[in-house]
């Protein structure tokens, strides 16, 4: 079953990939309108429970407490809601740190994982067509450590000019330890990779995750992070879907150069998918700090000198 479904996959590769990007864009653009949609209701139902919560007893007991008490002395406030991102970040970082756990489990010899792994690239061996390599070759330099480190310093760059302190440093700080985090986890499993004589591309390194996938999955969703931040809502969407398509191209050459098995460009996605979601959180900090002090400025700036 695994090598026939190994086989499939190889003759159809462009169908199934065009098939598994229209999929995401679309869930990916649903997913998106519906969060444009229902977000400020949502809210507005958070802040009424809130209220809600605060006039029961136990809300009366709780203020009694040392810290506790000062989370409930108050409605809802840019805290409150930088608290519902930090947990909804903490939260996708453990359920995709459970997944990643997970599949590192199904990667040894025996595994059911591994055996579709080894047939998938023995397939891809024998139907790749060599104009098709060529093709990804291309794609799969997007992906590349020199690239992504040049579009990283780029935004570092544009944000120290734009006197952008703190977001500048997070950024700095979210890419280089998310690179960090790759080469430590490809130590800890030290993979080899699977055969690619075709020689278009050659690959030494230990292959889980994959690199490739967990370095555009880091770049190219924080950037996306920051240009939605900073674009009108009509190029919300638009932001999206290009950065999703390019960390499925980016890793779906991987696997289709054979350099990479499928298992470790998902857990490239994964590994920094946890990453990812922390970073945002943070980043979503420090946007509310700013804005915040930006709003005590103008609010303490003499009257005539307001805008």
């Amino acid at each position: 079953m695994q090598h026939s479904l190994a086989d499939f996959i190889a003759q159809h590769v462009l169908i199934v990939l065009a098939g598994i990007i229209i999929l995401s864009l679309v869930l990916a653009a649903i997913f998106w309108r519906l969060v444009e949609r229902h977000a400020s209701h949502s809210w507005l139902l958070a802040i009424r429970a809130w209220t809600a919560f605060r006039a029961t007893a136990l809300a009366a007991r709780i203020r009694k407490l040392p810290i506790l008490g000062q989370v409930l002395s108050g409605t809802v406030t840019a805290f409150r809601y930088l608290g519902a991102v930090a947990v909804l970040g903490f939260l996708i970082a453990i359920g995709a740190t459970i997944a990643f756990v997970e599949l590192a489990d199904e990667i040894g010899a025996e595994e059911s994982i591994a055996a579709f792994d080894a047939a998938l690239a023995a397939a891809l061996r024998e139907h790749a067509s060599h104009d098709m390599l060529q093709a990804f070759a291309f794609v799969t330099h997007l992906g590349d450590q020199n690239v992504l480190i040049v579009l990283s310093v780029c935004t570092f760059v544009y944000l120290l000019h734009r006197s952008r302190w703190l977001l500048s440093a997070a950024w700095l700080i979210a890419t280089a330890s998310g690179a960090l985090l790759n080469v430590l986890l490809k130590q800890i499993f030290e993979r080899s990779r699977p055969i690619h004589d075709h020689g278009l591309l050659t690959e030494t390194s230990w292959s889980f995750p994959s690199g490739h996938a967990s370095g555009s999955t880091l770049i190219y969703g924080l950037l996306a992070y920051l240009l939605v931040r900073h674009a009108k809502a009509a190029f919300h969407i638009p932001i999206a879907l290009v950065s999703i398509t390019l960390i499925i191209f980016v890793g779906s050459s991987r696997v289709i150069l054979q350099v990479h098995y499928l298992s470790d460009v998902l857990a490239g996605y994964i590994s920094a998918a946890a990453w990812v979601a922390i970073c945002i959180a943070a980043l979503e900090a420090i946007r509310w700090g700013e804005r915040s002090r930006a709003s005590l400025t103008l609010a303490s700036a003499p009257a005539d000198k307001q805008p």
